[in-house]
């Protein structure tokens, strides 16, 4: 299938789907319950649990599973916000929605937000992030690791040695990180991290929260002691075992996979240039500081939603920019913060990328764009 929107979502592989499958058919008890059926599911998911934590070195203590990728950021956010009201809260411009909707329901709240800008490339702007940064206050920070619209990486060792004079806390969003990077909490020293299953070939509907110290939130949601008493209800069993194999096979894998996709958009770069399509990489060069499978290109001469409309129906799927703010078609958010040019930002589409995509589909995308450009014009 033509489909380059691998960073709204992927799809659930074969291996996590029987993994699914095998939970459902044989621990259907509630994890909570104090009989047999319910203790062989306890001991399922502490195994999965266990097995999530050693793939990204660190305690099986200081993961809590949350119901998306959006709640784990909410959670992380909100959570220490109702705890450290008095602390300064400091964001960049491109973050995801999940995240900069957040903030701003912080601000309304009373709350100290400060935004940091980026550069022309989408990365943060460190003169920015000292003037920002308190010596009075808690610092909280949170900031995403993988844009999800450009694909920029975050400098973290730059980050970490802007922070070293201040009293901080550290929360990155990671959820496009599993399937492009190696992930070890130990060596990466944060205190806070989001993850989602859905984005690397694991089931929808099951985020994760790390968090170095659990006391420095307090919970969203109020009923039962689930989750280390930091997120009441009922564990999503099947699906916390279906994130174990999802991100068991995508930390296997990473290397192949940023090889393949390095492959595959230096192939579609090139066939546009062959076809002298007038188009802008939004964001950084591919040899630079990014992933490659993440490419935002503007085109000259028609709208991002009439591109992708014609594309569609073409049978090639491509995204104007985040899923989660599908129903917003005006110029996204990211875009603004590094000042794409006009005409470029109202025909920019996002392009996303996995070894699911051939070299094949990637040239015949690059003669649909073309072609549908052209067919424009003379329209």
């Amino acid at each position: 299938m033509p489909y380059f929107d691998h960073a709204a979502t992927t799809f659930i592989s074969k291996d996590v789907i029987k993994t699914m499958t095998v939970v459902y058919e044989r621990y259907n008890g509630n994890p909570s319950s104090l009989h047999d059926v319910g203790i062989a599911a306890r001991k399922k998911m502490n195994q999965a649990k266990n097995s999530i934590a050693n793939s990204l070195n660190t305690q099986r203590t200081s993961l809590l599973f949350t119901g998306s990728g959006t709640e784990a950021n909410n959670l992380a956010i909100k959570g220490f916000y109702t705890k450290h009201k008095h602390a300064r809260f400091i964001t960049s411009t491109v973050e995801h929605h999940a995240t900069l909707n957040t903030f701003k329901f912080l601000e309304k709240e009373g709350a100290d937000v400060v935004y940091v800008k980026v550069d022309h490339s989408g990365h943060i702007d460190f003169d920015s992030l000292k003037k920002a940064l308190s010596h009075e206050k808690h610092n909280f920070i949170s900031l995403i690791y993988i844009n999800n619209e450009l694909g920029t990486l975050l400098d973290l060792k730059k980050l970490k040695s802007k922070l070293d004079t201040v009293d901080h806390t550290l929360h990155l969003d990671m959820i496009q990180a599993p399937v492009h990077t190696p992930i070890d909490f130990q060596t990466l020293n944060i205190d806070m991290a989001s993850l989602s299953a859905h984005k690397f070939n694991g089931p929808k509907g099951i985020g994760l929260l790390y968090i170095k110290n659990t006391q420095n939130i307090e919970n969203l949601i109020h009923g039962g002691k689930q989750e280390f008493n930091k997120r009441a209800g009922t564990e999503n069993l099947a699906n916390i075992c279906g994130f174990d194999k999802a991100l068991t096979l995508s930390q296997a894998d990473t290397s192949i996979h940023n090889s393949h996709t390095k492959k595959l958009s230096e192939t579609l770069l090139t066939a546009l240039d062959k076809l002298h399509v007038d188009y802008r990489l939004n964001g950084q060069p591919l040899e630079e500081k990014r992933i490659s499978a993440i490419l935002n290109l503007g085109f000259n001469g028609i709208t991002a939603d009439m591109l992708s409309f014609e594309l569609n129906k073409l049978g090639y799927y491509v995204s104007l920019g985040s899923a989660c703010d599908s129903d917003n078609i005006e110029a996204s958010h990211v875009l603004k913060a590094i000042n794409v040019p006009s005409p470029y930002i109202d025909g920019s589409i996002r392009i996303s990328l996995s070894k699911e995509n051939t070299v094949a589909s990637v040239i015949d995308l690059a003669n649909a764009i073309h072609s549908i450009l052209k067919q424009n014009r003379d329209d």
